[in-house]
């Protein structure tokens, strides 16, 4: 496998990505997360390892994008939730 700096600029490109690559280490978070469940009964034991609302919020802009159309009522990340730090 080639890494990025062997990649770029190869055809002009100004930037190399691994789409599958994201896939699949989202897929084993995924199979993770599912065996904490039906081991633990829960995800009370990989709350630390999840993304929080406000981070994803924060990640993909939400805010703004809900600032495009004043209709939208915005987002409250809910206190108190065990994905809130």
């Amino acid at each position: 496998m080639a890494e990025g700096d062997s990649l770029r600029g190869l055809r002009g490109d100004a930037m190399v990505i691994w789409p599958v690559s994201s896939l699949r280490v989202a897929n084993k978070a995924q199979a993770e997360l599912y065996a904490a469940i039906a081991r633990d009964g829960g995800t009370h034991k990989v709350v630390e390892r999840m993304q929080t609302r406000a981070e994803l919020y924060a990640t993909i802009g939400l805010h703004a994008y809900e600032a495009l159309d004043s209709s939208i009522v915005q987002t409250i990340v809910p206190a108190g939730m065990p994905q809130h730090r």
